[in-house]
């Protein structure tokens, strides 16, 4: 049952990310008038599409009892250390962690901002890219996230208190 702890684990992080994601979505809106996709629609089907991909890995977890992959046992026989697969799971950990954290911050910050601090976190501190390279990522990733949604799609993103202040 050990060997299947990190599985079980991440499952469950997903299914939750995905409700908390799904939950969001609903309350920003799913669709808007006219039957027109809302602000909430793809945090609404990421979040189902987490919640979906996250039981199909517990339920495989669950299924295959002691089944090692042959990948696995030939990188555990070729004498990986165990340190590395404690780096992993921390790593994993954290990019959860933001990610929820960006989840709670939205309804604040709005969608883009709360993102683009999301991306600057994973690629400076997780990623240990340095902060020139991050700080480009995430103006980067708002960016093609603003003219996605907002120009070319015209999906309004939820502004979050923050947005509507200003």
């Amino acid at each position: 049952m050990r060997e299947k702890a990190p599985d079980l684990i991440g499952s469950a992080l997903l299914v939750a990310l995905g409700v908390a994601f799904a939950i969001g979505g609903i309350g920003y809106g799913v669709f808007g008038e006219g039957s027109r996709i809302g602000p909430g629609f793809m945090p609404f089907v990421a979040g189902v599409l987490l919640v979906v991909f996250g039981v199909i890995i517990g339920v495989e977890a669950v299924l295959h009892r002691g089944r090692v992959p042959s990948r696995t046992l030939q990188y555990m026989q070729e004498g990986s250390a165990e340190g590395d697969e404690e780096e992993s799971g921390r790593t994993v950990a954290v990019a959860f962690g933001l990610m929820l954290v960006t989840v709670l911050l939205v309804p604040v910050l709005g969608f883009l901002l709360s993102f683009g601090l999301l991306i600057l976190a994973l690629v400076t501190f997780v990623e240990r890219e340095g902060w020139l390279r991050g700080i480009l990522l995430s103006v980067s990733a708002i960016a093609v996230t603003w003219l996605t949604f907002v120009v070319l799609l015209e999906i309004p993103l939820p502004p979050g208190i923050l947005g509507e202040l200003f």
